[in-house]
């Protein structure tokens, strides 16, 4: 069990974890290992970085545009040891977004990956602000450092110049100590962008006493035996939730050997697999399913592997059976585990174990951790009703970012004052304690483990001045979940060219998630009796729902 979690950051609680063990390997890059002094050397150096060049201080905002990268990892620890809220936004985003997000939260600063950086060079630089250009050079050796940096240079010469950049390499360099802001749990440690219970996408605001309050509770679950030899695979991106609270901070502090994936490839997961002693990772089940399918995934490495989560998601039976059967023929102590959360609660509020568990489940709550299923008034329903998940605890958000409005927003606050997060998903719990998901109360399609909301992406659209209506919906496409778009016309035309324009629109405002994969025209959309557009007629629930064409 790890350490209390007293008014410690971030920063100072993983410092706590580690400190009993000896140096340790921390973090791994490319086959090379750091041990856990080297670690926290970079973080420090990074943190006098911020606040000797950038002037950065208690409070401030600094985006980190980035994959899941070693980078990446100890922005995050460097901002927190200063008291500087880390935006962590995904790589992916539009520049549109990218440009919205930096002006909305007034960051004082952008980093970003070399090989991501093309399309987003000129908004960085209309904005005036200091960038930290990041390499894959940074934390490599040997032959891969000589390639990846003669792909640097060629990178260099043809992609647009930053105004006001520094390349990380030389950041760290200039400075080893820094001046840390101490015991300040309570501050917001993190931006990240996710639903809010309404549908639309918001900025959820995360402190370091939630973060730490929710890594303490997992690890009651699962923890590491053999310090720095024992590691995890970070593949869920440090921008999701739960691949930050649970993948990197949970892990690290836990002594494990991380090994962070900057993209999902099963090929590479499973060289990882078989050249170390990979006790865990998690993913959503698109990639757990493409994990199975590898030929060279089955093998007697899989007898280390004791925790697996898998989320983002639902999981059929038949398929966690098939897979838990491949670790039970290898004497694995784990099995693949559903559990259920989302970025408003800090990524995880139930879950299975090796344990304990229920087929078709979603676990039970954690340790210290109130999950009730509400109706509409407000009230717990008898068990086996459904209703809405309604979650209260010391991980919950602090309340969604808003610039005038009410710190708490999107809490819902009781008669006795706890605060609850409502969360638009329906369920119910059975005697036994177990719950159950049953559906998303709130418009939201989910692909690939990423939240796409309808609602963004409509508004955007119905800038096209031959729309008349438009509504985005849950589609299936060879069995994986799409964006379907349903549109009514102002005008006739050629609607070859209408489509190219929505696609056009989606790519440019949006990730590549939000682009619709079907566009069917209707002469009217269908809509309720308070006349507005019926969603739920065109959402495709399931892939073998039928495909409203009326």
């Amino acid at each position: 069990m790890l350490p209390s979690v007293d008014n410690l950051n971030c920063f100072e609680y993983l410092k706590k974890c580690t400190s009993i063990y000896d140096d340790v390997y921390m973090m791994q890059h490319f086959g090379v290992k750091y041990y856990r002094s080297e670690v926290f050397a970079e973080i420090d150096a990074l943190s006098a970085y911020f606040q000797n060049d950038l002037g950065l201080k208690r409070g401030d905002v600094y985006t980190v545009f980035m994959t899941t990268t070693v980078q990446g990892i100890y922005a995050f620890y460097a901002l927190n040891q200063i008291g500087v809220i880390a935006n962590i936004v995904h790589p992916l985003m539009s520049t549109a977004f990218l440009k919205e997000t930096l002006e909305d939260v007034h960051a004082k600063g952008v980093m970003i990956l070399d090989l991501l950086s093309k399309d987003h060079v000129k908004t960085i630089n209309d904005s005036g602000l200091p960038c930290l250009v990041c390499c894959s050079s940074d934390y490599s050796s040997g032959v891969k450092k000589i390639g990846t940096k003669v792909g640097e240079t060629i990178i260099k010469g043809v992609f647009p110049k930053f105004k006001n950049a520094t390349y990380y390499h030389d950041a760290i360099r200039r400075y080893k100590r820094c001046i840390p802001v101490e015991n300040n749990a309570d501050d917001i440690a993190v931006y990240l962008n996710g639903g809010g219970t309404t549908g639309k996408s918001k900025t959820i605001k995360l402190t370091g006493r939630a973060i730490n309050e929710l890594v303490q509770r997992v690890s009651d679950i699962d923890n590491i035996e053999d310090p720095g030899e024992e590691a995890e695979i970070i593949v869920l991106p440090m921008f999701h939730c739960f691949g930050l609270c649970v993948g990197i901070h949970m892990a690290l502090c836990n002594s494990a050997r991380l090994i962070p994936m900057m993209q999902f490839d099963s090929k590479i997961f499973c060289r990882l697999l078989k050249s170390n002693r990979v006790v865990g990772f998690g993913g959503i089940p698109l990639m757990m399913d493409k994990l199975m399918k590898d030929k060279h995934f089955d093998g007697p490495w899989l007898k280390n592997v004791r925790m697996m989560f898998c989320g983002g998601d639902d999981c059929s039976e038949k398929f966690l059976t098939e897979y838990n059967a491949i670790f039970e023929k290898w004497g694995a102590r784990g099995r693949l585990r559903q559990g259920y959360g989302l970025t408003e609660i800090g990524s995880v509020c139930t879950t299975n174990t090796n344990w304990d568990f229920k087929p078709g489940s979603i676990g039970k709550a954690l340790r210290g951790v109130t999950v009730q299923i509400w109706n509409d008034d407000h009230k717990e329903v008898p068990n086996g009703e459904i209703g809405e998940f309604a979650i209260s605890g010391p991980t919950i958000m602090a309340g969604y970012y808003t610039q005038d409005g009410p710190e708490d927003l999107g809490l819902y606050t009781d008669e006795n004052g706890e605060k609850w997060v409502l969360s638009g998903d329906l369920g119910y719990r059975d005697d036994d304690g177990y719950f159950f998901f049953a559906g998303r109360k709130k418009r939201m399609i989910i692909i690939a483990g990423y939240n796409v909301y309808p609602n963004d992406l409509e508004k955007k659209l119905t800038e096209l001045d031959f729309i008349k209506d438009v509504c985005a919906v849950q589609g299936w496409q060879n069995g994986r979940s799409i964006v379907r778009l349903y549109a009514s016309l102002k005008k006739s035309g050629d609607e070859a060219q209408m489509k190219e324009a929505i696609i056009k629109v989606a790519e440019e405002n949006f990730s590549k998630f939000y682009v619709p994969r079907e566009i069917i025209f209707l002469k009217e959309l269908p809509q309720t009796p308070l006349m507005k557009v019926d969603f739920m007629k065109l959402n495709q629930a399931k892939p073998e729902d039928p495909v409203y064409q009326a």
